[in-house]
């Protein structure tokens, strides 16, 4: 009988660390303020340039050095 018991008490102690909470929800992830004007003056930059040189990307993981 000891042992039935236990096994209950097992399971209720498993379903309890299964059951949703409140705070299950997905973490929010925060987006910072984006400037449409300065995003619309970049991309016109882009579409405006001589050459592809002078706009080429040179930010981190690009694996190039900023123009001088």
């Amino acid at each position: 009988m000891a042992v039935i018991a236990v096994i209950v008490v097992l399971l209720i102690v498993f379903a309890w660390f299964l059951w949703p909470s409140n705070d299950a929800r997905p973490a929010r992830r925060e987006r910072p303020e984006i400037d449409e004007a300065e995003l619309a003056a970049a991309e016109r930059d882009v579409q405006e340039a001589a050459d592809e040189e002078s706009v080429r990307d040179w930010g981190p993981g690009s694996g190039q050095k900023p123009p001088p």
